[in-house]
């Protein structure tokens, strides 16, 4: 039993980064600050403002958010770690974990919806596809299986 519930732990640790991944990310860093991109997506001086102000307070956010993610996963392998390997404490430390990992997404997600806020739909749509097709380039020049469009 005990090795059954390690092994279904460890699946668990493993699968969430893909879910999360399958939920989308947009593309990276300041991209408004890119003239060719900005220029795409057509986004004014303002805006450029306004998603600069966004990203500074949501980077910051990610940064504790993240810190708070890497202390539970310490934790759980701490206790994963113990000789005397308690599954209660395990089980209660991944969902410890996983609440965490469901706020560092939570707080993604809402980045997106505020810049979709400051775009509008069919601005927003356009900067998803060309989001899609930078991580597919990048996706196939380390070699990995090309991403799904859905």
């Amino acid at each position: 039993m005990k090795k059954t519930g390690m092994l279904l732990i460890g699946m668990m640790i493993l699968l969430c980064p893909v879910v999360t991944k399958a939920l989308g990310d947009g593309p990276p860093g300041r991209w408004w600050q890119v003239p060719s991109m900005a220029d795409k997506v057509g986004v004014s001086q303002s805006e450029k403002e306004a998603l600069d102000s966004l990203y500074v307070q949501n980077r910051r956010t990610l940064i504790d958010l993240k810190s708070n993610v890497e202390k539970e996963r310490f934790e759980l392998d701490n206790i994963l770690g113990q000789q005397n390997f308690n599954e209660r404490a395990a089980l209660n430390q991944f969902q410890k974990l996983e609440q965490q990992r469901e706020k560092l997404s939570m707080e993604r997600f809402r980045y997106l919806l505020q810049v979709r806020k400051i775009l509008g739909q069919e601005r927003y749509q356009r900067l998803m596809s060309m989001a899609r097709e930078f991580h597919q380039k990048r996706e196939r020049s380390r070699g990995g299986p090309p991403m799904r469009n859905e």
